[in-house]
């Protein structure tokens, strides 16, 4: 019997695994786990950025987005809805301002938001006060965001790109509790979800290319009959056309120079008409010395000028201390040059990159 043909009858023979049950609260708890959370209080913040003709526009003059992906300094990824303190955030909130900066990007994963994901959308209020806090202060500080949803997905058991229910209610959730905000830009509906259809050469797809869009395509269809007052993007790596009959700007991320960023901006702005944003883009200072860092990134910000496009935002604001990042009780982290990708070190001296943000 030949090996594929054996695999095969395995494969029909045995039973696939059935995914993890998922969580449940009783009728009692969901309504105490509501009753916990208060309205969302809209801050005053003028105006809804809308796009015109290619670029943004805010009570009707240009909107040049001067940004930076943001996660505090000490608490990165998943620890930003879990342990962040508002007082940190403001302070470091006052130091992107000095710099004169717009916009921030911000990351939601679902978990940090929600409980019982096996009764939809329950809401934790711990997580979502932390998250109120960060748009009421963005906002008194002058800051539009643009707000990624679906960070850190299940991508096993029960697939994003199924749109599991649970999921599907707990966007919703989301959505119709920020709609009113203003100082909210966009709604990024994934980031980089275009790996998972392989287009990174170090990760395997897990999915089709039409499972990802498709689903891309429904989400902003729902998004948008919930929401009428914000943005829509996809923050993909490399296949960024394809987003653009879904999105309302295009989002792209580079990690190379500035020639190869031309080329794809040019490429982009042939493919589509809609506003085009370079959403990532930074150079960490383990690889280079902080001042090839600021040449690289002045070089960047001058093909985003050159080639008229909505605007830019760096990737990160602080490097992250080697204790911040890991999970105990396997702490510190390995050193890496994920950790030196800030504008500024973990002790907020400011490295050179900073003197070019000041227009």
């Amino acid at each position: 019997m030949g090996v594929g043909l054996l695999v095969i009858l395995l494969y029909l023979v045995v039973p696939a695994k059935a995914p993890r049950s998922l969580p449940t609260c009783t009728e009692a708890e969901i309504e105490a786990a509501l009753s916990a959370l208060p309205p969302y209080q809209p801050t005053e913040t003028d105006e809804f950025v809308a796009v015109q003709n290619s670029h943004f526009v805010l009570a009707g003059e240009t909107y040049l987005a001067r940004g930076i992906n943001y996660y505090p300094a000490r608490y990165p990824w998943r620890r930003f809805l879990t342990e962040a303190d508002l007082t940190t955030i403001d302070h470091e909130l006052s130091i992107l301002q000095a710099a004169k900066l717009n916009t921030l990007r911000i990351f939601l994963w679902n978990e940090a938001l929600f409980t019982c994901p096996g009764s939809g959308a329950v809401p934790l209020a711990d997580g979502f006060a932390r998250l109120d806090g960060m748009i009421q202060q963005a906002a008194a500080h002058g800051f539009r965001l643009i707000i990624t949803l679906n960070d850190l997905p299940d991508l096993v058991d029960y697939p994003l790109y199924d749109n599991p229910p649970y999921v599907v209610a707990q966007t919703n959730f989301i959505i119709d509790r920020y709609h009113d905000e203003a100082a909210i830009l966009a709604w990024d509906l994934r980031n980089e979800g275009d790996i998972d259809y392989g287009t990174h050469n170090s990760i395997p797809a897990r999915f089709t290319r039409e499972q990802v869009l498709a689903w891309l395509e429904q989400t902003a269809d729902s998004v948008r009959e919930l929401d009428t007052n914000h943005l829509i993007t996809a923050g993909w790596l490399y296949d960024n056309e394809s987003t653009a009959p879904y999105v309302d700007f295009v989002s792209f991320h580079h990690w190379v120079g500035a020639p190869e960023a031309h080329d794809r901006i040019l490429s982009m702005q042939d493919a589509t008409d809609k506003p085009i944003l370079l959403q990532e883009f930074g150079y960490s200072t383990q690889r280079m010395d902080a001042e090839a860092q600021a040449r690289t990134i002045r070089g960047i910000i001058d093909v985003v000028l050159d080639t008229d496009i909505a605007g830019w935002l760096i990737w990160t604001a602080f490097d992250f201390p080697t204790d911040a990042t890991c999970i105990p009780p396997n702490c510190p982290s390995v050193d890496n040059a994920e950790h030196h990708f800030g504008l500024w070190y973990s002790d907020y001296t400011p490295k050179p990159a900073v003197e070019i943000l000041v227009p």
